[in-house]
């Protein structure tokens, strides 16, 4: 851009002796001088030449003076971003006026990095808007601007990003999947938070999608714990078990002290028959709180399940197992039904009529009382 100013500024004055030129020049020159020293009362004096020059229906067709309007109000966009200067139209409409008038193929590849600046400057001019708007909190005028800027440019994370939590605020559900795709597309800049919100954005649309989503960003984010437990609660839902236990132990690797996991873990392995594993897991909860209920009830119903099937030699170990870990569960939680039904089941199958009485009694109280 400063390359093209300077040989137009040394195009203009080769004639050697100072002479009155045509505004449109005045306004380039005026231009270059803004460009070289920053100093805005130059911009200023481009934006009264350019004015002045654009009076005929052929000063307003002209290529070259609509570039110069381009380059000139483009700039005003972004650099008076206050409006401090009076406008007969906002310095943004003005430049996308004069871009419509440029429908010459040949000038516009000639000038390409002219235009390339224009629109960095309604880039720059956009972004302002988009700003303020968010300061503001006006979402849909923040929304709206941040996709003028996507118009020019789509490869803007901030952007993508930007639009992504915009789209899913004003509930556009479906461009906000647009705009978090490109943002996990983005290797670079891709975060394990886009990966989430865009799982979230398909649970209830595509579930299958949703895992899909969840597993690319396990190969990009193999630590991230978000990714992973959500994986795992969205195949537990759908109930492929198998693929809970290979998940649920890279997890525990990351967290191995987290009971939740290890509950999990044996979950998985319950749900998938392996009920030795399972009793392996909910015993390692037991490690961290020895009164968790739900790992000491699921320790005495795999335990019940065991002492039914079992032959003469293990029938008792397994008794004497499955009544010490529902027993606790039950002082845990002494109003669970499901204790103690699974407490009568017990009894009623070892002959203790005593206390299946008392079970029973409890259980006609439950009963009563709903």
């Amino acid at each position: 851009m400063r390359r093209y100013i300077l040989l137009f500024l040394a195009a203009t004055f080769s004639g050697g002796a100072a002479f009155a030129q045509a505004p449109s020049k005045e306004a380039m020159n005026s231009f270059a001088l803004y460009s070289n020293t920053g100093e805005f009362s130059n911009l200023e004096k481009a934006k009264g030449f350019i004015d002045k020059a654009m009076v005929t229906r052929k000063d307003s067709s002209s290529s070259r003076n609509n570039l110069t309007k381009a380059l000139v109000y483009s700039s005003l966009a972004f650099a008076d971003s206050t409006r401090k200067l009076k406008y007969v139209k906002d310095p943004i409409a003005e430049t996308n006026f004069a871009l419509s008038q440029l429908i010459d193929p040949k000038f516009n590849d000639e000038h390409k990095p002219e235009l390339d600046f224009v629109k960095s400057q309604m880039s720059k001019a956009w972004m302002v808007k988009a700003n303020k708007a968010l300061a503001a909190d006006r979402v849909t005028e923040a929304y709206k601007a941040f996709l003028e800027i996507d118009n020019l440019y789509t490869d803007i994370q901030i952007v993508n990003h930007n639009l992504a939590l915009l789209s899913e605020k004003l509930g556009r559900f479906d461009k906000a999947i647009f705009y978090y795709e490109r943002l996990v597309d983005d290797k670079k800049t891709a975060i394990p938070d886009y990966y989430l919100a865009l799982s979230n954005l398909y649970d209830i649309r595509n579930p299958s999608k949703s895992i899909t989503i969840l597993q690319e960003g396990r190969k990009a984010f193999p630590e991230n714990r978000d990714i992973l437990f959500k994986l795992i609660n969205l195949n537990i839902e759908s109930g492929a078990y198998g693929m809970v236990e290979v998940l649920v132990k890279d997890a525990i690797k990351l967290d191995p002290g987290n009971p939740a996991l290890n509950y999990l873990a044996g979950f998985a392995y319950d749900l998938s028959g392996k009920s030795d594993k399972a009793i392996e897991y909910y015993k390692h909860v037991l490690e961290f709180d020895a009164d968790d209920f739900e790992s000491n009830y699921a320790l005495g119903l795999l335990y019940l399940k065991s002492y039914i099937k079992a032959n003469e030699a293990k029938k008792d170990d397994y008794m004497d197992l499955a009544r010490r870990y529902l027993v606790k569960s039950g002082e845990i939680n002494p109003n669970s039904v499901k204790v103690l039904q699974s407490l009568a089941i017990l009894y009623n199958n070892n002959g203790d009529i005593v206390e299946l009485e008392k079970v029973n009694n409890r259980l006609k109280q439950f009963n009563l009382l709903n």
